[in-house]
């Protein structure tokens, strides 16, 4: 079986997530093509795309390739093209609904010249459609945008995914990957346990939730029931991470942070957060403490993965006070690793978010890596030695990932960590 994955906006983090989930998951998949769009992936096994649509934060879409056919017969619209094409479509209602997205799987910043053309060829190829499934006696709407990708939002609203088929072409040198969607991400359940919390500090700088997904999936890394390992957030805040824990099967949940109001907002949230889901979270424990003495009441080696995001600084700042902001937040991570070495079991691990101080000249790090080694930490690569070469993956040197929006000056940089042994 052959699947694509759509990408979301850091396609490096979207790819380390699959590939760590799969690993995870299914272990005999291998790589076919990556582009900034999407991720193609061969496997022996019938992937279980529902389940795993709902675990990803990263992935957009999941689809199935079908067929690849050639650049050429497409253009000309050959009847063994238009066959492919049909093949797709469900044939099983009165009324069918379908729509098209272009992807491109070429690694150029501008398009080809050989695929330019193909965006030209969706409204015959769409009224083709149409006339064939006429002939049977089937009604059909087609489902367009603006864009030549339909976005989540209109592909589920338009019932594109229950009476009727996305097709995707996706773009390569001289020949067309001819897909259909099979999952497209819940926008609006990701929406809803975002912005329906009760108690939400975007002054601070809230973690988004799909990039909480991320972290969590990449902590997991044996095919164990969540359900029995104990996962902690030090620095929880709202309770972000620890609803995205829920989510995931977690049962077995601690979250502290050093602020008595922070603490309180995520009780209050994981509170309406049991209302919505009617669930017992008898397992989940928010406590109060400074991170430097969370040893003093947890047990030593009880933690199998913390996900955390520390403070990372004032979002605003004068570049003037960047080193004095960096030399503070390093004593604090400092503190929580030695910690975090207490409290962690041998093979746990670790994926927290590092401040990047972005000015008008440079990014500026914590420059700590050095003495969290000397501590016995070693970083984990988030993506496998091979793909480290394609030009689409952007891992710092330092071994982590930047995310961050075009208008922020704080950026994230994320990292996996764990114990050398």
């Amino acid at each position: 079986m052959t699947y694509f994955f759509i990408l979301g906006n850091n396609p490096s983090l979207s790819i380390a997530e699959i590939i760590h989930v799969l690993s995870v998951k299914e272990k005999n998949f291998k790589i076919e093509k990556v582009s900034k769009q999407i991720l193609i992936i061969k496997t022996k096994k019938i992937l279980n795309h529902q389940v795993l649509q709902k675990q990803l934060g990263g992935t957009i879409k999941i689809g199935q390739v079908i067929e690849k056919i050639k650049m050429a017969d497409l253009k000309n619209l050959t009847p063994e093209c238009i066959k492919q094409i049909m093949g797709l479509i469900p044939l099983n209602f009165k009324k069918v609904y379908f729509g098209f997205s272009i992807y491109n799987l070429i690694k150029t910043t501008k398009e080809s010249s050989q695929t330019r053309p193909v965006y030209y060829l969706v409204k015959p190829i769409a009224l083709e459609v149409k006339k064939q499934l006429k002939k049977q006696g089937i009604s059909s709407r087609w489902v367009t945008s603006k864009e030549k990708i339909l976005s989540s939002v209109i592909v589920q609203k338009n019932k594109l995914l229950v009476q009727g088929v996305e097709i995707d072409f996706l773009l390569d040198q001289g020949e067309i990957w001819l897909g259909k969607t099979l999952t497209c991400q819940e926008f609006a359940q990701y929406s809803f346990y975002d912005f329906s919390r009760p108690k939400r500090l975007i002054e601070k700088g809230m973690l988004p939730p799909k990039l909480a997904q991320i972290m969590i999936n990449l902590a997991s890394n044996k095919p164990v029931s969540l359900e029995k390992l104990v996962f902690l957030d030090p620095f929880c805040g709202t309770g972000t991470i620890l609803q995205q824990a829920v989510f995931s099967g977690y049962r077995k949940i601690i979250g502290t942070d050093h602020d008595k109001i922070a603490v309180l907002n995520t009780k209050e949230n994981l509170t309406w957060l049991k209302d919505k889901l009617k669930k017992s979270f008898k397992e989940i424990i928010i406590f109060q403490s400074k991170v430097e003495k969370i040893s003093q009441k947890l047990a030593n080696h009880s933690i199998d993965l913390i996900v955390t995001e520390p403070y990372l600084g004032p979002i605003k700042f004068k570049t003037a006070a960047v080193n004095f902001i960096i030399k503070e937040l390093s004593q604090l991570y400092l503190k929580a690793f030695s910690e975090f070495k207490k409290i962690l079991k041998p093979n746990g691990r670790i994926v927290i978010i590092f401040p990047v101080f972005k000015t008008k000249t440079r990014q500026q790090f914590l420059l700590i890596l050095d003495k969290l080694k000397k501590m016995g930490w070693q970083i984990e690569p988030v993506i496998p030695y091979p793909l480290l070469k394609d030009p689409v993956i952007k891992i710092t040197d330092r071994q982590s990932i930047i995310y961050s929006r075009p208008d922020q000056r704080v950026l994230r940089e994320i990292f996996v960590f764990k114990l050398r042994i």
